[in-house]
Formats: structure tokens, sequence, C-alpha cells
């Protein structure tokens, strides 16, 4: 079986609904048990919080936010957000969690147009 390439847009909040976690894991699962890659993590709209370094779950709660680091540290991923969504909702550079960077539709486009897969949560 040939090797895909995929490209994931985040959309959901990193909490307050599942769409976030459930593209952490689907990406965790991906890169751990296949030979297929991703190409980027694109955070667009409401998705955007999945990058502010201020999140703060409860000690019982998954952090999502440190999950994504992690999973870019380990797989050497791409972790951006879109700039104009981020600012709409008060992320910045003051506030953008590590291994993730701030980027234009521009990078979207980009992945889109490389990859094999687009797959959106």
């Amino acid at each position: 079986m040939k090797s895909l390439n995929y490209t994931l847009v985040i959309m959901g909040p990193a909490y307050g609904t599942q769409s976030a976690y459930c593209a952490f894991q689907f990406a965790q699962t991906l890169l751990s048990s296949s030979n297929h890659s991703i190409a980027n993590i694109f955070f667009y709209a409401d998705g955007v919080y999945n990058a502010n370094c201020y999140s703060d779950p409860a000690n019982d709660e998954f952090d999502l936010v440190k999950a994504w680091q992690s999973l870019a540290k380990q797989y050497s991923l791409k972790l951006t957000v879109c700039v104009a969504a981020a600012q709409r909702r008060g992320i910045g550079v003051n506030n953008l969690a590590e291994h993730f960077e701030l980027t234009g539709l521009g990078e979207l486009s980009e992945a889109v147009a490389s990859s094999d897969r687009v797959l959106q949560f």
C-alpha cells in the first residue's frame, strides 16, 4: 500500500467539543501505526484555541495543548495557526504555545495542494 501524505484542518477548540481531541487521536494513531505522514496540522476558526499557552485544564483532565506540542516534537510536525483567526480570538505571539506558528491561509493552500488527503475536524 502506498503511503499517503495528510493535512489536518482543526476547527474545534481544545475544550468544549470532541473534534480537536479526535483529530489528535487520529494523528497519533496514523503516525504511530502506519507509514503515512502528516504534512501540516492547520488550526483555523475556534481551532486556534489549541495554540493558547495559557490553557489550564484541571489536574484530572487531558491537556490537549501539551499533547499537540509533544506530538509535534516527537514527529517533527508543523502546527500552523491562522493568524487572522488567532487575532480575532486574542491569540498572538505573547500567548502562542511552543511548537505552534502563526501563518496565513497561503500555508493551508500549499499544504492542501501537496497532500494526498485533507481531513477537517
